[in-house]
Formats: C-alpha cells, structure tokens, sequence
C-alpha cells in the first residue's frame, strides 16, 4: 500500500533520516522494539532512533503483506537486513509491525521480531543484545 504510514516511516528508516521519521509521530507517541525498548513522547523516541541510526551504515525493509483493518490501524509483516558500522551484516530477520495514527501522526508504533535471544544468553539486557557475530539490530 503506497499510501500506508508504515511504508512512509520504513522509507526514512531506510534513508537513516531521523530527522524525516521523528516528524512523523506526534508529540506524545510510543515506540516499542523487538527487544523490549521503549519510548514515550518524539524526543524520547529521537533518542532511541538516534542509538539505532548510530549502529547502521544501512539497512533495508521489505514488507511482505500489510493490512489496514480499522481506520488509524496499520499491520505489517516484513524482512529488516542490517549493514552495520563494521560492514558486516545482519538479516534478513522476520518483523511484524503495528502501527496507530492519529490527527498528530503516527501515536503508536510496536516492532515484533522473529530473531530474540533467549533472556539468558550472556545475561545482557535486551536493548544491549549481542549474537555470535555481533549486535543485533532491534528495529
């Protein structure tokens, strides 16, 4: 769907432009990532971004079916691949995405990922997960 906010936010994902998917949400959205991290209100969410965006030298989103059951109500599967600051790659890994609108822009937006760890690999909080090969991105 070329109109979805879920295609509009995972477009400036991929351009790694914060700047274009923080004007997206309104000023006190929520996000939700694979692993557990959170956010409440854009400058929260700016700075979860930002940590993410620092990791990347690129990354890639491919949905796979969306939906729109309810108007302001957004569902998506997905693949996320990842090339991180190091040039090695992650990906791709299976997401699903729900997303809520309203008048301000996106209100809610939770990431689902098919790639968690178990809780007591290396004993590391989620929003610091590690695999064999490196981080693992968690949006």
């Amino acid at each position: 769907m070329s109109d979805s906010p879920i295609q509009t936010a995972l477009q400036a994902i991929d351009a790694l432009d914060l700047e274009a998917v923080t004007s997206l949400f309104g000023p006190d959205a929520t996000l939700a990532t694979a692993f557990g991290e959170s956010a409440a209100g854009r400058e929260q969410i700016r700075d979860l971004l930002a940590r993410f965006f620092a990791e990347l030298r690129a990354t890639e989103h491919h949905v796979s079916s969306e939906w729109n059951p309810d108007p302001g109500v957004w569902i998506a599967e997905m693949t996320g691949t990842y090339e991180l600051r190091d040039f090695s790659r992650r990906g791709p890994y299976q997401r699903a995405l729900i997303l809520r609108t309203a008048d301000g822009g996106i209100k809610e937006m939770r990431i689902y990922g098919a790639h968690e760890l178990p809780l007591p690999e290396g004993g590391r909080p989620y929003l610091d997960v590690h695999g064999p090969h490196g981080w693992l991105p968690t949006l």
